[in-house]
């Protein structure tokens, strides 16, 4: 009888203990005018998180699990495209395309690949339609944006899938092969452009070693293409070219170290380039290259990994990676090279869209 007296009044003491409740979700509407922020995170760890920056530098660290609940953004977070009212963000290791409504964040559905394929980089086809790279998969794939499906699955490019743009119904798609992995293999180090209506390929540029990305810079008809080389020819540069698809030739060529990103202002056609020492800008048609602000970054610390446009702001973003495994920040850097603000958002921020 003592027994049960002393487990009936446990079961009472265990019974009064509050149960954790989860964070209520916010339904406040987000500040119009940012810029999303995907932010990779550390693969195979989960922990790819989508940020939001306000005009003014406030942060909100983690749209996906504050506005919904029970919900995370995915494993590594690649890049994003903005699209009417809805935010499409590849999470390439999760193998799905996740989309969020841009003014609430949101979730609205997703994307799903088959098991095993990596959607990378994403870039408008038309009003109902996308490309993405398949980074592990050697191919392009085709999805609707409106009923959240694959169009078509896959449709050939050349190794190692990265950066893609679609100009004036082509599609032009980096294909890095991942460096020196896969550098012997056909086709590494090139861009192949495929016609957008029937996604097979129509031309080829070679000689770009460990490309990375290609960005339409559709006012000038042009294409202006970042390539990395090979950290087997420590001695070699990679840099930027332009490709003139009208006479089917590249009409520029610079050197940089180590570029890791390129953005167009589309206004007036310059491009910034952000490599090893910082950010340069530079003119075609003067054939002028400005330092725009310096920055060495070191081995594991204050790491500028990526560059984005903040085309309502009309300035330049830096995606700070830090230590990789800290927690990132974005440093808004205005077109004369000073800085607006710095601010903290997650690990890895890779990419960017307002």
């Amino acid at each position: 009888m003592k027994n049960i007296i002393i487990a009936i009044i446990a079961l009472g003491v265990v019974r009064c203990v509050p149960v954790p409740t989860a964070p209520a979700v916010t339904t406040t509407p987000l500040t119009e005018g940012g810029v999303f922020v995907v932010c990779e995170g550390l693969w195979r760890q989960n922990n790819a998180t989508l940020s939001y920056v306000t005009p003014s530098g406030a942060a909100e660290r983690d749209v996906v699990s504050t506005r919904n609940a029970d919900l995370r953004l995915g494993d590594t977070g690649s890049d994003i495209l903005i699209h009417g009212d809805s935010v499409y963000v590849c999470a390439s290791s999760s193998g799905s395309i996740e989309v969020f409504h841009r003014k609430t964040g949101t979730w609205q559905g997703r994307i799903l690949f088959d098991r095993g394929r990596e959607p990378y980089k994403l870039s408008l086809l038309n009003d109902t339609s996308a490309v993405c790279s398949i980074l592990n998969d050697d191919c392009i794939a085709e999805i609707h944006l409106r009923n959240l499906s694959v169009r078509v699955a896959k449709a050939p490019t050349g190794p190692a899938p990265e950066g893609l743009c679609v100009m004036d119904n082509k599609i032009y798609v980096a294909n890095s092969g991942l460096g020196d992995l896969r550098s012997k293999e056909e086709g590494a180090g090139t861009v192949s452009i495929l016609d957008a209506r029937d996604l097979r390929i129509v031309n080829t540029i070679p000689g770009l070693p460990n490309v990375m990305s290609c960005t339409a810079d559709p006012q000038r008809n042009r294409v202006w293409i970042v390539y990395r080389h090979l950290a087997s020819q420590p001695d070699s540069l990679g840099g930027v070219v332009l490709y003139d698809p009208t006479a089917n030739t590249i009409i520029d060529h610079q050197r940089y170290n180590s570029p890791k990103g390129l953005v167009v202002d589309q206004q007036s056609g310059r491009i910034y380039i952000l490599h090893r020492a910082g950010i340069d800008a530079y003119d075609h048609t003067t054939r002028t290259t400005t330092p725009l602000i310096q920055h060495v970054s070191g081995n594991g610390n204050d790491v500028w990994y990526s560059l984005g446009w903040w085309t309502q702001q009309n300035i330049l973003l830096v995606g700070n990676a830090r230590s990789y495994v800290t927690d990132g920040e974005v440093i808004a850097i205005d077109l004369n090279g000073a800085i607006r603000f710095r601010t903290g958002v997650g690990l890895n921020p890779s990419a960017f869209g307002d």
